[in-house]
């Protein structure tokens, strides 16, 4: 089978284990490697016919030039020294063309060699190393033209000859010139747009890869999702729905996709809260409590949220929070049932001394901006430790309640105020009431306890339970304060013992 040297230089090439990372420095090895084998191949042949024509020096030069390519090449198929050997190549060829200049005869043969150097040397040094080496050679050439010294063995080249050959090479140097330059230019901006072509392949295979990761991140989180999840369209229709629902409201997928989602939720709620898709699709988040109806029948409550995702899709967001209702629910039982115990008397079932403090305080700025007046009336039964001794605690209880009974009675107005103010004390606070308003009430309850007629034989006032009440009134927007106030009540209160009790003071 024949074996051509491309095919020998093609399987050369593909076993290589250092190719250059740049594609020009790649491309620019290949092309040298073209010019080293047609190189070798010639200078070898030119080399044995000098051999042959006893010109051992030049034959010397060109084998010695045919080893330079050799090994400069095994450098570059090895991946080393690339500039230095493109320089001195260069170099190289530019002594051996000078040589064949001196050499040239009447044929001209060797001096046609010379129109390859601006070519050769623009390809192997670059434009500046090789204007450089070009300009050196043309000063070189003008002088050997002008004056060859008397040199042994040298040609001279006529008048008219070194004129045509000068203005030859002068134009294929400017012309090897704007051909390297225009070409860096082309190399440079064909490299500026592959480099902004693979920038855009490689952005665009970024966002390819966000994408589907995103794509991939969305499935997953809508496939295991601890929220049930929705997609329907702006007319209602359920268009896909994630496991978690299907679990919650225990439909198969082939029931839920297709329905309406109005026809899943309470008609009390739409009542109360109308479809929300105006607002979705104006482009709001939706927030809003819903009943939906399981296969069952049965009504869960259900925290939904909802978002516009695109043009034709809504995204609806489900929490059971029946549970959570419930619990809720129970605890706002418990929290009224701590407030029945923390301001409210266990004894008597009327209001603590906790809740009197508290409610005082509240009437007392209230009254304090109108610049009303406030009356408070301090109670206490006669004589109750006689009583305890000689009826006994239960029935001191069971007077205590009918007496927290019989004074509440008496008021009627949502801002006043029957509280157990400790032991068998009460009070009564009666915002936005004057002195005379505060003394009635306060003889109403006094006559109502004495028309129990509940038996105290223990009482050195009577012989039946009775009362005696201090009262007080004051404006807050005066000089008086709260503790004042109540002091003065509690004056009031001893004065009615003092004066006989079963009495108002």
């Amino acid at each position: 089978m024949n074996i051509y040297l491309p095919e020998i230089l093609a399987r050369l090439l593909a076993t290589r284990k250092h190719k250059f990372e740049d594609p020009d420095a790649e491309s620019r090895f290949q092309q040298y490697t073209v010019i080293c084998s047609t190189g070798v191949l010639i200078m070898s042949g030119f080399g044995l016919y000098d051999f042959y024509q006893a010109k051992y020096l030049l034959c010397l030069f060109l084998f010695t030039s045919v080893g330079g390519l050799i090994w400069g090449w095994t450098l570059l198929f090895r991946g080393l020294a690339e500039r230095y050997v493109y320089r001195v190549n260069g170099i190289v060829f530019c002594l051996l063309l000078l040589y064949m200049m001196y050499l040239g005869g009447e044929d001209n043969s060797y001096i046609l060699w010379m129109n390859t150097l601006p070519l050769i040397v623009f390809y192997l040094m670059g434009r500046k190393e090789g204007f450089i080496w070009l300009f050196c050679a043309g000063i070189a050439m003008v002088i050997y033209f002008s004056h060859p010294f008397d040199w042994p063995s040298a040609h001279v080249y006529s008048f008219a000859f070194s004129i045509r050959f000068l203005i030859a090479f002068i134009f294929i140097s400017i012309i090897a010139y704007f051909y390297e330059t225009f070409s860096n230019i082309y190399r440079a901006d064909l490299e500026e747009k592959n480099s902004m072509l693979s920038a855009e392949i490689s952005e665009r295979q970024r966002i390819e890869n966000s994408l589907r990761e995103s794509e991939e991140r969305y499935r997953t989180v809508y496939l295991h999702a601890a929220e049930g999840i929705l997609l329907i369209n702006f007319e209602g229709e359920i268009v896909e729905c994630n496991p978690q629902i299907l679990e919650m409201l225990r439909y198969q997928e082939r029931d839920m996709v297709g329905q309406n989602i109005f026809s899943l939720i309470h008609p009390d709620d739409l009542v109360k809260l109308p479809p929300q898709i105006d607002k979705l699709r104006a482009g709001e988040v939706i927030f809003v409590e819903r009943r939906m109806r399981t296969a069952s029948g049965v009504y869960l409550l259900f925290e939904q949220s909802g978002k516009q995702i695109n043009d034709d899709l809504i995204i609806l967001l489900y929490r059971d929070i029946t549970e959570r209702k419930i619990a809720e629910l129970a605890l706002e039982r418990a929290n009224e049932a701590l407030d029945q115990l923390a301001y409210f008397d266990g004894l008597t079932h009327i209001a603590n001394r906790r809740k009197f403090d508290q409610t005082l305080e509240r009437e007392w700025l209230r009254m304090n901006r109108g610049e009303k007046k406030m009356g408070v009336i301090l109670a206490d039964v006669d004589f109750f430790k006689q009583f305890n001794d000689i009826y006994g605690h239960l029935a001191g209880d069971d007077c205590l309640k009918r007496m927290a009974s019989e004074l509440a009675s008496i008021i009627h107005r949502p801002a006043d105020l029957v509280a157990r103010y400790g032991g068998e004390e009460f009070v009564v606070l009666l915002p936005d009431t004057d002195y005379e308003g505060t003394r009635n009430i306060a003889e109403k309850m006094r006559n109502k306890i004495e028309g129990l007629r509940v038996d105290h034989q223990g009482s050195l006032a009577h012989s039946i339970v009775t009362m005696s009440f201090g009262v007080s009134v004051a404006s807050p927007k005066g000089r008086v304060t709260m503790a004042e106030f109540m002091a003065l009540a509690d004056q009031a209160l001893y004065k009615a013992k003092e004066e006989g009790r079963n009495r108002v003071c």
